[in-house]
Formats: structure tokens, C-alpha cells, sequence
């Protein structure tokens, strides 16, 4: 058995009669579970979505909402949340359909009450079990990805964050990241799916802000043939593609009013419908949403739905900027560098001095993490030899106290592939501009189409039109 005490196991019990819910909780709260209650499938769920839930005891025959179908919209949100159907003599063959569905048991009314604790017990028992292997799976995943995943640090900021992200790794409902440009919300989203029980399913992410018009349906839904000039064969959307896994939906408040309706209608009862489409589908991707932006004033601005937030907002866990982790800045350094090695095969791994290293700790950082990976990256193409100086460091944050003109000198110290230095600019560029590639192609004088064409495979990572 488990050694939780039995005061942190929580049951929920689910029946349209009061007076039976209050008996049954009676019982079970008198030893000493944590005792929820719901009238009805809505306030099921409800209580579902707040996480916590190990056991829910749900009768068959409710108005609205019937049990069946609570029960499979429970394994959709919380597929660790153990279920029990209570029905009458009457309802046996949908107790067998529950399951077929899932369900750990099913008791038929009347029962005995000892045959009730033995159930309760007996499905908590499954609950903290099948916890326990995932918290070991998470960890194990954690713990064989940490070197590539991008999750470096050991600051303050970072552990407790890290903390948050572990814990929502195991739970299977929506996750809302927030915070700046650059900070690293991509990194953490992945690390979500890669932490969870859908890491060996799909992963599927995709910037809201990059799609324009009837493609952000098309690319979320899907279509059918004709359903739009250039439709010219059906395709599945990117909902049914993460079907059994994630779906991470970057830059959420760009999303288009129009969109965020039919975005709702899938977070609240999982089906969709392609463009064009007259049948109806059907999505277990989990979704996790993130964006630089105050949903809260795009809320008050009437430019995103505040139903729709309030389902986003399951979990919500804010990503600190890198001024408020400069502690991690020499592993973030090391770790970058690491990755830039190796995507320039056979350049040479140069050491960061101690004067060049504290430059780079006491830089504002305004881009964050993405910034500083652009900096790194520049670093090692214009390494002077196999060392790293603080006056290189200086050049490079602050390139325009020296300029070509001014000392009629390039400043370069080896020759590099003309193509690595238009990307290292090009990604400086956009960087200044946060991140907005639509002004940094104004400023060039050349076209966005350009600067993801010269960018590749750099221009997913948090650029925005």
C-alpha cells in the first residue's frame, strides 16, 4: 500500500442526488479522505481541471452530461484520475461499455458499504501507483535530456520554475507560458511534452503569429478539397496531427477572434471540424500556449476571449528573464557554445576568458536567452584563435562604438564563410528589433521572405512577423 496519508487522497463524487452525495461523502470523509462534490458532469470537470483528483465515483444516470460521457471526457483531461460508475440493476451494460472505456470498477446500486471501502481502496491504491511511475518516467526523462533540452540553470528563478514544469509535466491538462521575448518559452514547452506520458507521441508546435487569414484555420483544423481557392487536396490539421500527443501554440494572442471560438470549442470538448468538412473530429492533443504579450489587456482591449484564457490558464507558469538568473549565465554560456560547436563541424571549441565571461554576466539582456545564444554563436564564428577576450565581447554587444569607417579596419581576426556572418547579422538585426522580422526587412531593404530564407533552420526560434 501507499505511505501518503490517507488525508491527501482525494475523491470526488459525482450525482445529480444531493442527499446521496452527502451520504457517500459522509462515509468516506469520516475516513479521513478529501471529500469534492458535482450535481452534474460541468462541475465535474470543473473540479477535474483543477488537478488533484485521484478518484472519481460518478453515477451512470445524470441529467445533461450522462456518466458515459463524463467519464471519457475525465480520461481525456486527467487519464490518471481513476474512475468508478455507480449504477442501478437496470444499467449493467453500460457499466460494462464504462469498462471499455477505462473504468476501474463499477458497484451496482444498492451495495454494500464495505464493498464501497474495498473499491475506494483498492482504486487509490491503482491511482498512486500508476502516479508513482510517472513521476519516475518524468524524472528519468529529465535526467537524460537535460544536457540537450535547453533547460540549464540552478538559479533561484530557474529551480522553482523548474519545479512548476515538473510537476505540470505529469498532470494532461492545457498549460499557459508566459513571459518575455527571447526568454524561453519554446524550450520549456518542449520540455513539457518531453517530461510527460505523450513524449513518445507527437510534438507539434506552431507560431499563431506567423499565419495570416484562412491559414490559421486551415493549419489548425485542416480542410478539404475546394473548401478554399488553392485547396487542391485534403489535409489534416495540425489538431489531428498532435492527436495523441502536444500541441504548443506559440504567440497565442495573435490568434484572430474568429479562431479563438473554434480553438475553444476544441479545449472544451475535444472535436473540431476541418474547413469545408460537414463531419465532425475528434482530438486528445494536449495543448500548451504560450506568448510575450498581457493576455489580460488583450482581454480588456476586446482582443482575445476571456473564455478562452480562463481554459488556457489551467497551469500557468511564467519564464524569468535572464536578468533574473545572471547566476545561470556561465552554464547557459557553456551550453550554447556547446551547441554552436557542433552545428560548425570543425571549429575548434574556444575557451571564454574570466573578463569576457562577467561582461557577458553584467550585460542587460534585453533579447534573454535567445540573445545570448545569437552572441554565442557570433562569438565562436569570430573567435580570436581558441580564446574568447573581453574586448571581443565588447565588439560584439556593442558594435557600434567601432565601426569599419571609423577605423578603416574589419575587426575580423580569421576569414569566415561569408554565409555564417550574413546569418550571425542578420540574427543581430532581428534581435535589436525584438524579435520582428517584418522591421528588420524594412530597415535592410530587402523582403521577410529573405530573411527566413537566409535564416534557416534559425527562423522558428521566436521570431515574429
Amino acid at each position: 500500500m501507499t505511505d501518503r496519508p490517507i488525508t491527501d487522497r482525494h475523491v470526488l463524487i459525482v450525482d445529480d442526488e444531493e442527499l446521496y452525495r452527502e451520504l457517500l461523502g459522509g462515509r468516506l470523509g469520516r475516513q479521513g479522505y478529501r471529500i469534492s462534490e458535482a450535481g452534474d458532469g460541468e462541475g465535474a470537470l470543473r473540479c477535474i481541471e483543477g488537478g488533484g483528483v485521484e478518484l472519481a465515483l460518478i453515477d451512470i444516470k445524470m441529467p445533461g452530461m450522462d456518466g458515459i460521457e463524463l467519464l471519457e471526457r475525465i480520461k481525456q483531461l486527467a487519464p490518471r484520475t481513476e474512475v468508478v460508475v455507480l449504477t442501478g440493476h437496470g444499467s449493467i451494460d453500460s457499466a460494462i461499455a464504462a469498462m471499455k472505456l477505462g473504468a476501474f470498477d463499477y458497484l451496482t446500486k444498492p451495495y454494500q458499504l464495505t464493498e464501497l471501502d474495498l473499491v475506494v481502496a483498492r482504486a487509490l491504491e491503482r491511482s498512486a501507483l500508476a502516479r508513482r511511475c510517472d513521476a519516475l518516467s518524468v524524472e528519468v526523462a529529465r535526467l537524460r535530456s537535460r544536457d540537450d533540452d535547453g533547460m540549464v540553470g540552478d538559479s533561484p528563478a530557474w529551480l522553482r520554475m523548474l519545479e512548476q514544469v515538473r510537476r505540470a509535466a505529469a498532470l494532461d491538462v492545457p498549460v499557459l507560458l508566459t513571459g518575455e521575448s527571447g526568454a524561453g518559452k519554446e524550450v520549456v514547452a518542449a520540455a513539457l511534452h518531453r517530461w510527460s506520458r505523450r513524449a513518445g507521441e507527437a510534438y507539434v508546435p506552431v507560431n499563431c503569429g506567423l499565419l495570416e487569414g484562412e491559414l490559421v484555420e486551415s493549419e489548425l483544423f485542416g480542410h478539404k478539397r475546394g473548401a478554399f481557392t488553392g485547396a487542391s487536396a485534403d489535409r489534416e490539421g495540425l489538431f489531428e496531427l498532435a492527436s495523441a500527443g502536444t500541441l504548443f501554440l506559440d504567440e497565442i494572442g495573435e490568434l484572430p477572434l474568429a479562431c479563438q471560438a473554434k480553438l475553444l470549442r476544441v479545449l472544451d470538448s475535444g472535436e473540431f471540424r476541418p474547413l469545408g468538412a460537414s463531419a465532425v473530429r475528434r482530438t486528445g492533443a494536449r495543448v500548451i500556449a504560450a506568448t510575450h504579450r498581457d493576455l489580460e489587456a488583450l482581454v480588456a482591449a476586446g482582443r482575445f476571449r476571456h473564455d478562452l484564457l480562463y481554459r488556457l490558464d489551467v497551469v500557468h507558469i511564467v519564464v524569468p528573464p535572464l536578468r533574473e538568473r545572471r547566476e545561470d549565465i556561465p552554464l547557459l554560456v557553456e551550453h550554447l557554445l556547446h551547441q554552436a560547436v557542433r552545428r560548425h563541424p570543425g571549429t575548434p571549441a574556444p575557451r571564454v576568458e574570466p573578463q569576457a565571461l562577467q561582461r557577458l554576466i553584467d550585460h542587460a539582456w534585453p533579447g534573454n536567452v535567445r540573445e545570448l545564444r545569437n552572441v554565442v554563436e557570433r562569438l565562436l564564428v569570430f573567435a580570436d584563435g581558441d580564446r574568447i577576450d573581453a574586448a571581443r565581447v565588447d565588439a560584439l554587444l556593442h558594435p557600434g562604438a567601432r565601426t569599419v569607417a571609423s577605423t578603416g579596419r574589419t575587426g575580423f581576426e580569421r576569414i569566415v564563410p561569408l554565409a555564417e556572418m550574413e546569418q550571425a547579422y542578420l540574427r543581430w538585426v532581428v534581435d535589436k528589433l525584438d524579435g520582428n522580422v517584418s522591421a528588420a526587412a524594412t530597415r535592410l531593404g530587402i523582403a521577410r521572405s529573405t530573411i527566413y530564407r537566409l535564416l534557416r533552420p534559425h527562423a522558428d526560434e521566436g521570431a515574429r512577423p
